[in-house]
């Protein structure tokens, strides 16, 4: 550890800002623009800005935590899933529950730290709208980050842009177009542990028109027993430009996500064989396999030259097979949503001013069966078989002024009313029917100062809100089958930053927020009965809790034409240095049982660095360090606990112009640690361990013609 912390953080501290030149990044690397009245207004990002337009815009708007990640460092990412797209994000924490597979603990300023299985408290948007499920609930399967043009992040109660209403904030896929792919485009990369994946794409554009297709295939044999995985994606996109700012667009795709579960394990089962899977999931055989068709149709209408109105309709299916421990999960789940939003830039009093107001409306319904699993996922008796409905309706807004040109005051707010409902159809225990509904205001204030041309101070308070999913309302563990004993989880935050540049040299981002919550949904996980080998999930309401944090970016260029320098070649190389630190004080607030203890789930530091050498030629090499320097706690009561560690890993790649052609490779966990990866909270039966994968190997190939 100490090794790595030298080699990464010492050149930081000693870097200076002097003769800074153009970075040779295959992405150009941020930078913030004055903020001045422009001649023309400003427009929100979609799909036809560029990663740092989408940038510029985000940081002249958003007064708090925000990050957009281009194309260039998604691509950089392999042998990944979202954890290497998104771990130099400070204060988004991605945890892989086994290796490649997409499924992770995913958490954004303590978000979802209950979270075990699938992805809440966040919401994720394609091309800025919601997708998922009326209640909230999500897929990390669905996406495909190399139809991925940049990833648009929203920490906290900062995606009101969007009408988000999740707690832990918005994490958007902005998708590519015929614009942005070439006619054939090729991704390839294989590795250890049986991982495989290929990603085909094609786009062009005829006049107003233009058509994108992506298809990926990926399977895995997994570092653990029981891990294996096949997913396949196809992604379409048609759009029209009808001229004077009206647009339209449809979007088709496809998923098929074939999973085992390998499950989590207690620490005497890591400790002994961290490849093992746990006993109880290998007697179920337990799965997650599913389809998922969708579609999304998005229409732009001008009302003005400073005025847009954007409309979006989307629908999405899926086909759920889930043999678990308790049950063998069989959902059919139809979800469908509109969203109106309207887009005014017109100066204000002589101000620039942006003006965003909308409203959504999801739907969801579910048919819910629920089986006995005998073992080897055979089915036995129906012990559950319910339709689950969840709508929601949302009333947003959001306004931007400039009350100098260097000064802009945020203010904004959401409605949101919340229906769920489910209906019983067994009756072999009289009808368990049941309906609970539930409203919310989310007012938001926020100021950004531009202290000087390409550095800004903001900060806000903003409130957030967000009702049970209907998963935790009706989870098994709940045994008195009452969907009304969950409160919606509110929470203020508190926070102040500072972003910026020092020419190319030195990029930084810092933020330091309190999130007061009331009511935080926690999860613990129970014996159905005396003597059980697993556990099923029980959510309950924490009265109150606190989640302060400190976030940190940084990204230096340590050093320039070291080549030339040296007599060795031509100039235009560079050294870069990137860090992320996040710091993470979440506790209990004089709780009746558990006191002011920490919350479990979560590592109070979490360190990711990078050394970065680019070469003019078109090659780069990156040596790489993780660091979780103290255990944390995985229990409410503090007494089970993870174990610190440090990985190290490593990127070099080759890119040859003439041809498009890229050559990359990547190792991870070069020293083959034993280390824990994503946790299970709160379980009865102390299997609350998901390891990391051990030491691995990937190559890949990029073309585009």
């Amino acid at each position: 550890m100490l090794v790595g912390l030298v080699v990464i953080l010492v050149p930081l501290l000693l870097a200076t800002p002097a003769g800074a030149q153009p970075a040779t990044g295959s992405e150009p690397l941020p930078t913030l623009p004055p903020m001045v009245v422009p001649a023309s207004p400003p427009i929100v990002p979609d799909r036809t800005a560029t990663t740092e337009e989408a940038r510029q815009e985000i940081q002249r708007t958003v007064p708090g935590g925000a990050e957009v990640i281009g194309e260039s460092r998604i691509k950089d990412s392999l042998g990944e899933n979202l954890r290497g797209v998104l771990d130099f994000v400070p204060g988004v924490l991605v945890r892989p529950r086994f290796g490649l597979a997409d499924e992770s603990q995913f958490s954004i300023r303590g978000s979802g730290l209950q979270n075990n299985f699938h992805s809440r408290d966040v919401n994720f948007l394609f091309n800025g709208f919601i997708y998922g499920q009326a209640d909230g609930f999500s897929d990390f399967e669905v996406i495909e980050l190399m139809d991925t043009k940049r990833v648009e992040v929203f920490k906290g109660a900062n995606a009101l842009r969007y009408g988000a209403n999740s707690i832990g904030g918005a994490v958007n896929f902005v998708t590519k177009t015929g614009a942005d792919a070439g006619p054939i485009e090729y991704w390839g990369e294989a590795g250890s542990f049986g991982f495989f994946k290929q990603h085909i794409a094609t786009g062009w554009v005829r006049g107003p028109f233009d058509l994108y297709g992506g298809f990926s295939a990926m399977g895995l044999e997994g570092y653990r027993d029981h891990a294996q995985q096949q997913r396949y994606r196809l992604n379409t996109s048609a759009g029209w430009d009808f001229g004077g700012g009206m647009t339209a667009r449809l979007d088709l795709g496809w998923v098929k996500s074939l999973e085992n579960l390998p499950g989590a394990l207690t620490r005497g089962q890591f400790e002994a064989n961290p490849q093992q899977r746990n006993p109880s999931t290998a007697f179920a055989n337990e799965q997650r396999n599913f389809t998922y068709p969708n579609g999304a149709f998005t229409f732009r209408l001008p009302l003005a030259a400073d005025q847009q109105l954007v409309s979006l309709t989307q629908l999405n299916y899926s086909d759920l097979f889930h043999p678990l421990s308790f049950a063998i999960i069989d959902q059919t789940t139809y979800n469908w949503s509109q969203e109106l939003r309207y887009i005014n830039t017109a100066a204000l009093a002589g101000f620039r001013n942006l003006f965003t107001a909308g409203f959504q409306y999801f739907g969801t319904q579910q048919n819910n069966a629920q089986q006995q699993n005998l073992g080897n996922a055979e089915a036995g008796a129906l012990m559950v078989n319910t339709i689950n409905q969840s709508y929601n309706y949302g009333l947003y807004g959001e306004n931007v002024f400039n009350v100098t040109p260097v000064v802009s005051i945020v203010t904004g707010g959401r409605l949101q009313y919340s229906y769920r409902a489910v209906r019983d159809r067994l009756l072999i225990d009289g009808n368990n029917s049941q309906s609970v509904d539930y409203f919310g205001a989310t007012p938001k204030v926020g100021v950004i100062w531009q202290v000087m041309p390409t550095a800004q101070i903001y900060g806000n308070a903003s409130r957030a809100y967000q009702p049970p999913l209907l998963l935790e309302l009706t989870a098994p563990g709940n045994l008195s089958g009452n969907i009304n004993d969950l409160n919606p989880t509110t929470a203020w935050q508190f926070e102040v930053g500072t972003r910026g540049n020092l020419g190319p040299r030195v990029f930084w981002d810092f933020s330091v927020y309190d999130y007061e919550f009331w009511d935080e949904i926690q999860n613990v996980n129970v014996q159905p009965f005396p003597g059980a080998p697993f556990t099923i999930p029980l959510f309950q309401n924490i009265r109150r809790s606190r989640h302060v944090g400190i976030e940190l970016g940084l990204d230096v260029q340590l050093a320039r034409d070291l080549a030339r320098t040296l007599g060795l070649g031509q100039g235009g190389d560079q050294v870069r240095s990137r860090l992320a630190y996040t710091y993470s004080n979440f506790r209990f607030v004089n709780d009746p049982v558990f006191d002011n203890n920490i919350l479990p789930g979560a590592p109070e530091h979490f360190i990711r660095a990078e050394l970065r050498y680019e070469h003019a030629l078109g090659f780069f090499i990156a040596p790489q360090f993780e660091n979780v320097p103290k255990a944390y706690p995985v229990n409410s009561t503090n007494t089970n606990s993870t174990s610190a560690y440090d990985i190290y890993g490593i990127q070099l790649g080759y890119t040859y112009k003439p041809w498009n052609l890229t050559v990359s490779f990547q190792g991870a966990n070069l020293a083959n640690k034993s280390y824990i990866s994503a946790v299970v909270t709160d379980d009865a039966l102390g299997q609350s361990f998901y390891p990391g994968d051990g030491r691995a190997f990937y190559g890949g190939v990029q073309w585009r013609y």
